[in-house]
């Protein structure tokens, strides 16, 4: 996966947020525009992404419906139309603007992990943790640490 597209369309947008029957000009942004608007949230989505390299992944199966709502989302947060059904009212703009930031600063932080086996920053691991059984390997465990400081 690349970080250069957006994650919706515009019929996408269109349906969710304007009408149910998707375009009418009369009181519909332009496609072109609704365009620009999911371009500009994709364009925030992929900079968080970036910041963890999750650009050169394989997503999750449950990566592509997580991308599209945060891409729908932040289109939304942006959108203006006036004669639309489901206009964004200031407070709904506020507040799905805080939620998007922090979703985003999730991905930026690396607590949200959206790479196919990989796991988030919070996962419990520690791959120098060496376990003794004998007291052989007891001995080696110590020598080995010695060696590497």
């Amino acid at each position: 996966m690349t970080c250069s597209a957006a994650y919706v369309d515009a019929d996408t947008v269109s349906n969710f947020f304007c009408r149910e029957e998707g375009y009418n000009a009369d009181t519909t942004p332009s496609e072109n525009a609704v365009n620009r608007y999911i371009e500009k949230g994709a364009s925030r989505i992929n900079i968080a992404l970036m910041a963890t390299g999750m650009c050169s992944c394989t997503f999750n199966a449950y990566a592509a419906d997580y991308l599209q709502e945060l891409n729908m989302i932040a289109a939304a947060i942006m959108m203006f139309c006036p004669d639309c059904s489901r206009n964004l009212k200031d407070e709904e703009r506020q507040y799905w603007s805080e939620w998007l930031n922090g979703q985003l600063e999730l991905l930026r932080s690396g607590k949200l992990e959206l790479c196919s086996g990989a796991t988030a920053i919070d996962y419990p691991s520690v791959g120098w943790a060496a376990q003794s059984v004998t007291d052989w390997n007891h001995a080696r465990i110590i020598v080995n640490a010695r060696a590497r400081t």
